[in-house]
């Protein structure tokens, strides 16, 4: 009983030093995005540089529904900061601001 239990706790201890199955270009990736979100501070020409980093996670399968869903986001903002700068009204500050606060927690 008692090598029994001194197999489980090694095999636990073990497992705790398997590193994840994301490959570490990947984990680099996705925090290069969220690093740029991060500092874009809601500006669309920022953006476009986030974007681009959007465009190689579309290549890799295991990004490819994150970087679609985060694409669709980044250009609502982008279209909404447009509305908003082309005088179609409060609303759409408002709007914008949600859209930003979604993509800003997506990436925390």
């Amino acid at each position: 009983m008692k090598n029994v239990l001194l197999l489980v706790a090694a095999v636990l201890g073990l497992s705790a030093c398997v590193q994840p199955q994301t490959p570490p270009e990947d984990a680099k990736l996705r925090q290069a995005y969220s690093a740029c979100i991060n500092t874009a501070e809601g500006s669309p020409e920022k953006l476009q540089s986030c974007q681009a980093v959007l465009n190689v996670l579309k290549q890799e399968k295991q990004h490819q529904q994150f970087a679609e869903q985060e694409t669709v986001r980044v250009l609502d903002y982008q279209s909404c900061i447009q509305a908003a700068h082309t005088g179609n009204g409060q609303a759409y500050d408002a709007q914008c601001g949600k859209i930003w606060q979604e993509i800003r927690a997506n990436n925390h």
